[in-house]
């Protein structure tokens, strides 16, 4: 388990590969969501609900909702910095924000605001998570929950006038 008593988000480190770059020569959009989920796997392990929990045959976590607010391009091989937070959570329901960083440069490039449903492999349907898990979920949040509220969290798309 992650050492909590220092308020901060899960992290993981990775590089923008060749193969994400799209005909403009930066990181293409679809390799954002996958940034965000190879990132997102330190925090999903660490609440009990990551890829390792979904081998094991009995749950799984969907993506309900996703929100991206891209902020500056990223180019090939350029390391990243992903930090994922804990927003909310109920006993089927995990909402989550994550932040994508130049890490040498340091700026912020993207976010990725989701909310995530429990899924029973047996009938597809929702299903509570483990007191396990749930417990997991409300030790992270009270220390998540001392961070600064991200200024991008919960925005809606518009054109503003």
């Amino acid at each position: 388990m992650t050492d909590l008593s220092i308020p901060s988000p899960h992290c993981d480190t990775l590089l923008v590969k060749p193969d994400w770059l799209d005909e403009n020569g930066h990181m293409n959009v679809s390799f954002y969501s996958r940034a965000f989920d190879l990132g997102g796997e330190v925090f999903f392990r660490d609440c009990g609900i990551g890829w390792d929990y979904t081998r094991e045959g009995f749950g799984t976590i969907f993506m309900t909702r996703c929100h991206f607010d891209f902020r500056r391009e990223l180019m090939g091989g350029d390391p990243l910095l992903v930090t994922t937070r804990l927003i909310d959570w109920s006993p089927k329901l995990v909402h989550t924000y994550q932040a994508l960083y130049h890490q040498d440069a340091g700026y912020f490039a993207a976010s990725a605001e989701m909310l995530f449903i429990h899924v029973s492999f047996a009938d597809r349907t929702s299903m509570e998570m483990s007191e396990q898990i749930l417990a997991r979920l409300e030790q992270i949040a009270a220390v998540h929950q001392m961070l600064p509220r991200p200024d991008n969290l919960g925005m809606q798309i518009e054109i503003r006038r």
